[in-house]
Formats: structure tokens, sequence, C-alpha cells
């Protein structure tokens, strides 16, 4: 998925009050959030979630990563970038300075409080998480013998999300044909896909996880309703479960 973004885009949905930049926190602490950390160029990277902050001393803090190499190494770095998705929209920010610190007695990582943060939603970027349980499918070279099936992770009217536990047999910017959307009771459709990145990391029980972001090439506008018909499918069923 592209997440590409013009200048005025950026410039009009940085928030840079304090008390908004800390309202952003809040709720991503309150959510409990999983939070995307790269560090060292984006060389390595680990998921946690926020658990609290203090405005006296100016810091931000988190939970501690599920590799000790991997909170060494952010311990070594000098800056970070946090990612997260809630609600289809995209919150991002830069920590700088992180250390180790002490919260109710708990050992935890703690980075300076942002003084800016990127609070973006685009059309196509309004990605919907999907069940894990009973994974809906993406059918890679179907119907040949290199056929493979992969569970999708997220969807959005852009691209779609696959997160796997071994080692992708693609690469970034791969195009591949082909390849099939199992949506079950919303269709199944031949979409072509190019691989726009390929993120490695750790997940809160230190296992590897492996995320795709697949972007649609060309997809028509009969399959764009089709999906935004799925993700409104979904989310009432979602919302129907939760009033329970």
């Amino acid at each position: 998925m592209s997440t590409s973004h013009t200048e005025d885009e950026i410039e009009r949905c940085t928030l840079s009050g304090q008390r908004e930049v800390l309202f952003q926190l809040r709720n991503l602490i309150r959510l409990k959030a999983r939070v995307s950390v790269t560090f060292d160029e984006g060389r390595h990277s680990f998921l946690t979630v926020l658990i609290d902050l203090s405005e006296t001393k100016k810091l931000l803090y988190l939970d501690v990563g599920g590799s000790p190499e991997t909170n060494k190494a952010f311990l070594r770095s000098e800056r970070c970038q946090f990612s997260a998705i809630v609600d289809g929209i995209r919150i991002q920010f830069s920590g700088r300075s992180p250390q180790l610190a002490k919260l109710d007695g708990e050992e935890v990582l703690a980075v300076a409080i942002p003084s800016s943060l990127l609070r973006l939603q685009r059309r196509d970027a309004f990605r919907l998480q999907l069940p894990s349980t009973k994974p809906y499918l993406c059918r890679f070279w179907r119907n040949t013998p290199e056929e493979l099936a992969l569970p999708i992770y997220d969807i959005s009217v852009g691209g779609i999300g696959i997160q796997l536990g071994e080692a992708p047999k693609f690469e970034t910017m791969q195009r591949v044909e082909n390849c099939w959307l199992d949506l079950r009771e919303s269709g199944t459709f031949a979409v072509t896909l190019e691989i726009r990145y390929i993120n490695h990391s750790e997940s809160l029980t230190n296992k590897p996880i492996w995320h795709l972001g697949c972007k649609f090439v060309n997809l028509s506008l009969a399959n764009e309703t089709q999906i935004q018909r799925f993700m409104a499918r979904i989310e009432v069923e979602r919302r129907a479960l939760s009033a329970g």
C-alpha cells in the first residue's frame, strides 16, 4: 500500500500543540494500540504498546520488546519512529533519547515525549484489520504449481497487508499477477499486486513476524466497489457483536 503523501497533506495533518499531542498519545495508551517502532535507519523494528506518560519528566513509557538483543539495540539508538493505525487513521511520531525506566516497579522503555505528531487519513489509507481465526485469503499464482494461499491481515481500496510467521518468498517492488482475493460471501476476483514493502519485526511474545504491504495495480472500479462493500459488511458485523 502506498505510504506516499504530499507535503501539503503532511503539513495539514501534523499536530504540534502540546495539548493535541498529549491527547493523541493518551488515546493510544487507553486503547492499548499496537505500535510499531523502527530504528537504526529502518534496519530494526519491534511491536509494543504505550503504557503511560509523564508530563513532569517529559517521558513516554512503552513496553519492552520481546528480544533482549532488540532492546539493547534500541537503547543504543539516538532516534526512532513510532507508527500505529487507529480506526483507519495513521499516527506517526519520532522518539529520541531511548532509555530504561521504572514504572510501578517494572522495568520499561522510555523516550522523550514528541513535540509533534502526524495524524493522517487518506481514502486509500483506511485499512480494516480482518479476523485471524478464520482468515480471508489471497491466492497467489492461482491454479499453478506455485499457488500460495496467504491470510489477509488488513485490506483497503489501495491494497492488502499480509502477515506471516516465516520469511516470505517475495521482493520489494515485485509485481505479481494472477492473484485472487477470496472474500467468501463477498466474492472472489483477480487482482495484480505490487509488493511495496516487507517489514520484519517481533510479536509481544517474541515470535518473528513478516508484514507485506501489497498495492493493487489498476484495480477496476467494480472491484473497488466490491472491496468497499466487503469492508462495510465486516464493520457492521463487528458492531453487532460488540452490541451483543
